[in-house]
């Protein structure tokens, strides 16, 4: 069982950035992730508004980054190494590292350094709480193996029902949402495509799918931006932005903007296996659960 799937990387970056009016170059930015045997990708994001409520959460988003990386271990190219790829993710709070998680063959390794979250305002963790957590678990890799994961997933296994439920839904989405994106305006410029339209036209675009259970149609006023940088035709990045008008009236309404950015690059970076992990089992995860209360 892979955590990291490379396949659903390449669809989410197809569906979201594929149809910026110059297709086949798009088409080919968007392969071009895959057309290496490595890839790093790099996000950030941002949080703009003068309701002052929103500070912390502001604070928050400009502070923590997320990188994944992926790496074949047969050679070959990526989108053709099947199976045979190793991924990363790290989330960062201020550029120091929280969380690594590294899926390597069936096998899942986990590292946690809890401190950092004492920088976070609003994160409503208290320090005792951090510390003593992270006296247990700061500076450990654990090893989750194949066989607990397998495990795991078995008790949690929909029914065949539930999963043709599910892909209906999401393949009815992804195709909504594609029509949508290929058929509203871009502009480029220097190597970067850019589309724009507005949150009310992808409100509109999934009420067909989301049908009777969402009821009406909602009335959503704001814009979005997708863009796509290219070198050649290689992907090195993209964003998504998203402006809401606001919801409030008096004495006037308060434009939030959320932002998140990606750059991608292909540099020679194996994912490594941790040395002396802790092997996690049925019963390390028992006596967890019981300190939790």
């Amino acid at each position: 069982m892979k955590a990291f799937t490379l396949v659903g990387l390449l669809a989410a970056g197809a569906l979201g950035l594929s149809a910026c009016g110059a297709q086949a170059t798009v088409d080919q930015a968007v392969t071009s992730l895959g057309a290496s045997p490595y890839l790093q990708l790099h996000v950030t994001g941002s949080l703009s508004s003068t309701n002052a409520a929103l500070d912390k959460i502001a604070y928050q988003v400009k502070n923590l980054s997320l990188t994944l990386d992926f790496a074949s271990t047969n050679g070959a190219n990526l989108s053709a190494a099947g199976s045979s790829v190793d991924g990363e993710a790290l989330l960062a709070v201020s550029g120091t590292t929280v969380l690594d998680v590294r899926a390597i063959g069936a096998n899942l390794y986990v590292e946690l350094n809890l401190a950092p979250l004492n920088s976070l305002p609003g994160a409503n963790v208290p320090p005792s709480a951090l510390a003593a957590a992270g006296q247990m678990l700061d500076g450990r890799w654990f090893e989750i193996p194949q066989s607990l994961i397998a495990q795991f997933a078995a008790a949690h296994q929909p029914s065949a029902a539930q999963v043709a439920r599910a892909q209906a839904l999401v393949r009815a989405t992804i195709t909504a949402l594609s029509t949508l994106v290929e058929n509203a305006p871009s502009t480029s410029s220097n190597g970067t495509l850019t589309e724009t339209g507005t949150l009310q036209s992808i409100a509109d675009a999934l009420a067909p799918v989301l049908g009777p259970a969402s009821g009406a149609t909602p009335t959503v006023s704001g814009t979005y931006a997708i863009s796509l940088t290219t070198s050649g035709t290689t992907a090195t990045g993209g964003s998504v932005t998203i402006t809401s008008a606001g919801t409030s009236t008096h004495p006037a309404p308060e434009p939030v903007t959320l932002a998140l950015q990606a750059t991608a690059s292909h540099d020679t970076t194996p994912v490594a296996t941790p040395v002396g992990a802790i092997v996690v089992t049925p019963s390390m995860l028992g006596q967890l659960s019981s300190i939790g209360g």
